[in-house]
């Protein structure tokens, strides 16, 4: 059995990680300044863990799509259930966004 740290996935779960964590901390940051105020100031502690809390789900969303991109190269071997299950999660977040996007 092959460890999660050795899996060519797991490329894609650290860069997807590290993209939403630092998205989220610029937004955060924009947002505390945007602000004015000096209370808003003390929310600069809380910017980390935001961010840290931020990178899970995008980094299990990064391994979602690296396993359909990689299945579509022909390079993951899983069964085909495996391939659907992450094919339904790396495109459900994106979708849902989009359409409360337009909702709004």
């Amino acid at each position: 059995m092959q460890r999660w740290v050795e899996r060519p996935e797991a490329r894609w779960a650290f860069w997807a990680g590290l993209v939403g964590a630092l998205a989220t901390a610029g937004v955060s940051t924009w947002r505390i300044f945007a602000e004015g105020s000096a209370a808003a100031g003390l929310s600069f502690i809380f910017v980390p863990l935001v961010a840290a809390i931020a990178a899970l789900p995008a980094a299990a969303w990064g391994a979602a799509l690296g396993h359909v991109v990689l299945h579509l190269r022909g390079r993951a071997q899983e069964p085909k259930i495996v391939f659907w299950a992450a094919l339904a999660a790396a495109v459900l977040p994106p979708t849902a966004y989009f359409f409360s996007y337009i909702r709004s």
